[in-house]
């Protein structure tokens, strides 16, 4: 009997570039509108006008930072009808996601999220006026107080991060159907996201 053939690294790739192509949806013509269109039409335009020598990683970048915002648009939906500003959001999946007690320092949130200390007062105050956080204070800091996720705050990330989830599940289908398409995605976004934290080479 033979042995089975493995497929080099070549043939995978190129199996999963056919599967992608396979599930690409006939383009509409929302999609191609040249200024709300998707990031295949954004990326165009501007290959149009960069200099064509080492322009491929800031489309990459263009293309990415498009799906980002294709995401963001999912999240504000959802969190809309829970009444809780997309900023505010991002802050309470913070303490969500550290796991139990879901406390954070003030100046935790500063690091993350490159504000000023009265922004980031004010948008607490928000959120502690309808219960989503509460301050506490700071057992190691006499002077100091942190920041607590709250029941309500919690069940309010969880009931968003459910919707969002059936959401992405059924948008995600196609990906899902390709056997590696997903992890082959990852892979790849980790070594784009490695190559912009690595110090500059020059």
């Amino acid at each position: 009997m033979k042995n089975a053939h493995v497929p080099t690294e070549s043939e995978e790739n190129t199996r999963l570039m056919n599967a992608y192509a396979l599930e690409q949806p006939a383009a509409g013509a929302a999609n191609l509108h040249p200024i709300w269109g998707n990031a295949d039409v954004l990326v165009e335009q501007w290959r149009g006008e960069l200099p064509p020598d080492g322009v491929d990683g800031i489309l990459m970048g263009m293309r990415i930072r498009r799906i980002g915002m294709v995401i963001d648009k999912f999240i504000i939906e959802q969190c809309d009808a829970f009444g809780i500003k997309h900023h505010e959001f991002i802050l309470l999946m913070a303490l969500r996601r550290i796991g139990d007690p879901y406390v954070l320092r003030p100046s935790d949130i500063l690091k993350m999220y490159s504000v000023t200390s009265g922004t980031a007062t004010y948008r607490l105050d928000q959120l502690v006026k309808r219960d989503l956080a509460a301050r506490e204070p700071d057992p190691k800091d006499r002077r100091g107080y942190l920041i607590r996720l709250t029941p309500h705050g919690k069940q309010s990330v969880d009931k968003i991060l459910a919707n969002l989830q059936m959401q992405f599940n059924d948008r995600m289908a196609p990906f899902s159907r390709i056997a590696g398409g997903l992890g082959a995605l990852e892979a790849g976004l980790r070594l784009f996201e490695a190559c912009l934290l690595a110090p500059e080479s020059h």
